[in-house]
């Protein structure tokens, strides 16, 4: 399988997300609860997911943040939910990564993380503050172009050896960033596909209408980001 096609073929980050009926009633199902009882992942992982979620788009005096919205709830579904699809009438040469394995994968990367989070803060996912998620975040994904090469490469490598051997291993800062940077993509993604962000706060309009190229900026959402 070609290196590129491969990673291209992971569908768990929003890079391969596209807005399909059951994916956004999934998302709009979601809301923020006082207590977040994850499915798919174990209640330590979920604290971390939302601690993340948290941390990529906040709460401010105006707007509500990904969390206020349900969105860890709609990743953690998501993982379970349409990573589970049967996919086999799908699959061919190019797309054969089955939802079992594009789960397990995900399983794996969280359980890599976590025991990486433990050896680096001496604690459980579960008494972990919110600088020391941030800490995490920004290790891994405030870095360079060349960093990120050398995961996207190891990623690449990885795919393939595994076709090979399913027991083949995993660079452990590759894995951990792909995690990362699936669940900021996903936190982005749902966050604006929301119906409270998507209505209240960009520019909506349910029924476009014609294109106008010279209009006033106020006619044309005053520069808000178009949520359909």
């Amino acid at each position: 399988m070609d290196r590129r096609q491969a990673l291209r073929n992971i569908g768990w980050g929003a890079g391969a997300l596209v807005a399909t009926p059951t994916i956004v009633s999934l998302l709009q199902s979601c809301e923020s609860k006082p207590t977040f009882t994850p499915v798919f992942l174990t209640p330590a992982q979920g604290f971390a997911l939302k601690s993340m979620v948290d941390l990529i788009i906040p709460n401010d005096e105006k707007v509500p943040g990904a969390v206020a919205v349900g969105v860890h709830e709609f990743i953690d579904r998501y993982w379970n939910e349409v990573l589970a699809s049967d996919k086999s009438e799908l699959e061919d040469a190019y797309t054969a990564v089955s939802p079992t394995k594009e789960q397990q994968f995900v399983k794996d990367a969280f359980a890599t993380y976590e025991a990486h989070f433990k050896s680096t803060f001496d604690k459980e996912l579960t008494d972990g503050s919110p600088e020391e998620y941030d800490e995490l975040l920004a290790k891994y994904l405030k870095i360079g172009k060349e960093e990120q090469m050398a995961y996207s490469q190891a990623m690449g490598e990885y795919l393939q050896a595994v076709e090979k051997d399913p027991s083949a291993s995993f660079d452990k800062d590759a894995q951990i960033f792909y995690l990362l940077s699936s669940i900021r993509g996903l936190t982005i993604w749902g966050w604006k596909t929301s119906e409270q962000i998507g209505e209240n706060v960009l520019w909506y309009d349910p029924v476009p209408g014609q294109m106008k190229g010279c209009i006033p900026l106020e006619e044309a959402g005053n520069g808000k980001v178009m949520s359909l």
